[in-house]
């Protein structure tokens, strides 16, 4: 694997990885013997038309790849030597590329940030892939009943906030996605080199999700956000409407027989997990919870509520957090700021989608979607390597402080990193310069929530 090394572009080092990755790509190939032969589009080349991809049609894209007619290649010639290529593949290259990063931004100088959270992706439907969803959304009309199919995937991701990087994916159907078993799942596979903090919204509270990031590897901390009235833990609810900061402590059960004897003199909580069943029918409303500890478990945590200005419609309202953070490096006023800065992971998915052309995929191919799906990771963490490499000048005679356009790098980004670029890398530095905005705090526009559907291959732009 290439050497991290700061004197290198963030494209320098990808290209390093994927020639690093190619020297074994019968490792991620379905064949051993896929790349052997020497092709016009070999494996490298495959890769990067691939990683450079946006949310064009097909044939633009290779335009683009290959703008001398004599070298082109065609979307059939392309689409089978991606064909040989696995989504593995395109996970190796993110964890490769992940660690060639020479130096971490950290919180406060000691902490690398992260956040998990999920989000959809709507791709064109084909009724045998694994991703096809059912449900009812008016038309067409099936035997009366309204009924119109579709696909979809739920990609749970782990962003380091700090560096502005995607961390880790792991890629659900929709129809049975499991956010909480998905965050553990990455959470095993996380060792960064400093302290860390995990941040969660609400949905990924629990008893279960508590207990295991109070057992994180290393020096791992972590911050979920959880309900502060009906429907959360019944202890904090009952907390009065005022700031708390206290440490609680919770016993846990799956006994049912003990809960039953013992929940009028004992202050206990039933977790109810599936163990020997010998039913052979089970009901429908049956709802199971995952546990991975033993039959009876005390569970710590610190506490803290505190109020906010809901930026919708202005109110005051109550929020808690559950923690492991000490309260004298992080009292109140430093969870309020943690909590804030978990947002960006929202940003970062806005950007993924609509900078980057996350929503427009170029098969219906389950294996292909989630190679484009990753692919956009890399390039994602390629753009914020770039823009954090670049200081941005400022002045005082200026009412706000400027950053680079997220939106423009990409498209720079896009240029450098074409097969037929012969610019020196580090020049884009310089054009980058060229494209600022500014930062303009405390803006709080109302979040218009609204369906989507996967963008058909005849409405692309081109």
């Amino acid at each position: 694997m290439p050497i991290a090394d700061q004197q290198y572009t963030a494209l320098q080092q990808l290209d390093g990885v994927i020639s690093d990755m190619v020297s074994h790509i019968s490792d991620f190939t379905k064949n051993p013997a896929d790349f052997t032969r020497d092709r016009k589009l070999n494996a490298s080349t495959t890769i990067k038309v691939t990683l450079n991809m946006e949310g064009q049609s097909l044939n633009t894209e290779m335009i683009h790849a290959f703008p001398d007619m004599d070298d082109r290649m065609t979307t059939s010639a392309y689409e089978q030597q991606k064909a040989k290529l696995t989504p593995d593949m395109f996970m190796a290259l993110l964890n490769d590329y992940n660690n060639t990063l020479y130096r971490h931004n950290l919180y406060n100088g000691k902490y690398e940030l992260f956040a998990t959270d999920g989000s959809d992706f709507n791709m064109p439907y084909q009724s045998k892939s694994k991703y096809a969803m059912k449900a009812p959304t008016g038309r067409p009309k099936i035997n009366g009943e309204p009924y119109k199919p579709f696909s979809q995937m739920h990609g749970n991701m782990l962003f380091n906030i700090t560096d502005r990087t995607y961390q880790d994916i792991v890629i659900q159907p929709k129809s049975s996605a499991d956010e909480r078993g998905a965050a553990l799942e990455m959470f095993e596979r996380l060792h960064p080199k400093h302290p860390y903090i995990i941040m969660m919204d609400r949905g990924y509270d629990g008893f279960n999700m508590i207990e295991h990031c109070n057992r994180l590897n290393g020096d791992g901390y972590y911050v979920i956000r959880t309900k502060a009235g009906d429907g959360g833990i019944k202890e904090i609810a009952n907390l009065p409407d005022r700031e708390c900061d206290v440490e609680m402590e919770f016993k846990v059960t799956t006994s049912n027989r003990y809960y039953i004897q013992n929940k009028d003199t004992e202050n206990i909580h039933l977790i109810n997990a599936p163990k020997n069943i010998h039913k052979k029918y089970l009901s429908p409303n049956t709802r199971y919870q995952r546990w991975d500890f033993k039959q009876f478990e005390k569970i710590k945590c610190r506490v803290v509520k505190f109020q906010i200005n809901d930026p919708e419609s202005g109110k005051q309202v109550w929020e808690v957090l559950i923690t492991n953070l000490n309260r004298f490096e992080f009292p109140a006023k430093k969870m309020k700021e943690l909590y804030h800065i978990r947002w960006d992971i929202e940003t970062s998915f806005r950007e993924l989608k609509y900078a980057l052309g996350a929503v427009q995929f170029h098969s219906r191919k389950d294996d292909f979607v989630e190679m484009e799906l990753i692919a956009h990771l890399i390039m994602f963490n390629v753009v914020s390597r770039t823009i954090n490499a670049v200081s941005v000048p400022q002045s005082a005679q200026k009412k706000y402080k400027y950053v680079l356009s997220f939106k423009d790098a990409v498209t720079l980004v896009r240029k450098y990193f074409r097969l037929h670029a012969h610019e020196p890398p580090d020049r884009i530095y310089a054009e980058l310069l060229g494209y600022t905005r500014p930062v303009v705090s405390g803006r709080a526009d109302k979040r218009n929530m609204k369906p989507k559907s996967a963008v058909w291959f005849m409405y692309r732009v081109a």
